[in-house]
Formats: structure tokens, sequence, C-alpha cells
């Protein structure tokens, strides 16, 4: 058995809610260029590079050519933009998932590491928001990797942040790209939500997710 020291979060969609934020951003942006989205089209989009995800809705959701880079590179940071505005306006009611605040605390009690390891750019403004910053030791996010998830750069760091080895750490998302790039570090992976099939724990959501659970992985 493997004492668990650290556990690794993905923030968006494990312990915050701003994949409704993000989807209205899009949505924004989507009426603004006459395409065809929705909320089922935005749950795609979910541990997906916003580059991809235009070329996505431009090419599969509507069977229009995607715009060259420089044009795909302005629409994103237009998206941002739009989601900037919109999370500013959020309260932390407003973001913070049931169980989130409650399973942190009692990792903070035990000791064991906390660190983020978010795909997202606005990942530090969603934390402030929320007002979650207190419990965490380290926080990640896309400005510190070269790579997106499914590769494994973003979780890599995580552990080298939290100096533990991947045996003694579990890491936890909600996408399957997230879980992809977990596998790929060697440690245990805990899934949330209904689109992840390949973790080693599954839960609902956060809220079902205890420490005691955690550990058992590691058995």
């Amino acid at each position: 058995m493997h004492e668990l020291k650290a556990v690794i979060f993905d923030l968006d969609g494990v312990l915050v809610d701003s994949h409704n934020l993000h989807y209205k951003a899009w949505q924004w942006l989507a009426d603004q260029l006459e395409l065809d989205f929705d909320r089922e089209k935005g749950d795609a989009f979910r541990g997906m590079a916003r580059p991809e995800c235009l070329r996505v809705m431009y090419e599969e959701f509507n069977s229009r050519p995607a715009p060259d880079e420089k044009t795909i590179l302005e629409l994103t940071d237009r998206k941002d933009n739009y989601y900037n505005k919109i999370l500013r306006e959020a309260k932390p009611e407003d973001l913070i998932l049931p169980g989130a605040v409650e399973l942190l605390r009692q990792l903070k009690r035990e000791n064991i590491k906390i660190v983020i390891a978010s795909g997202s750019r606005n990942a530090n403004t969603v934390i402030d928001q929320a007002q979650i910053r207190e419990y965490l030791d380290t926080v990640i996010d896309r400005k510190d990797v070269k790579n997106t998830k499914p590769d494994p750069e973003i979780f890599q760091l995580a552990l080298e942040k939290a100096n533990t080895p991947a045996e003694n750490a579990v890491a936890v998302e909600d996408a399957i790209l997230g879980i992809q790039a977990i596998k790929a570090t060697g440690m245990k992976s805990v899934g949330v939500g209904q689109y992840i099939e390949s973790a080693d724990l599954i839960v609902p959501s956060v809220k079902e997710l205890t420490v005691e659970k955690m550990r058992k992985l590691l058995d």
C-alpha cells in the first residue's frame, strides 16, 4: 500500500462549474458567426484546446471550412474576452460545486498536498472568484505547459511541483482526454461525472469523493 501524499485536480467540472460560463461564451461567439451551436455540442468541448474547439465548431458542427490560423487566434481571443466578462460577474456560489470545499478542507487537515492542473488559461481567475485559493498548494494552468491534454505534461509537472512520485498521488478529472493524460503518468485516476469510462474510480460528482476512497485506490 502506498501513502496518499498528493491529490491533483482538474478545475472545470471537478471543483467548479465554469463549463456553463464557457458554454455561454462559445454560444455568444457562435451567434455572431452565425454558426449552429447548442449545449449538447458544447459538452464535446470538455478538455479540448480552444483552437481545436473552433475547428470542430466549423468543420464538424457546421460542415464549413475552418478559418486560417490567424483568424482562429483572433476568434478564440474574442471568445476568451466574452468568458472573462461573464466570469467577472460570477459569485462563489455560482462556481463552486457541492462537496468541493469540504473535500479540500479534509485534504488540508490531513496534510495531503493539493495541486490544480487545469488546461484553462483562466484558472487563477476562476480560483479567486470561487474563493478556494487558501486550500491550494500549487496551481498549474495552460500557460505553464507547451502541450495540452491528453499529453501528460501538465500532470507530470504537477507531480514535480508536489515533489511526489506517481504511486503516492491520485488525479481527478471530468474529461476523457484528462484521464488519458493521467494514465500516461502512472497515477491512479478518478473520473467525475457522466463523460468518463476508463478511470480507476468513477463518481457522479466530487460530493461523493472522499479521502478514504482515494487511499483505497493506492492499496
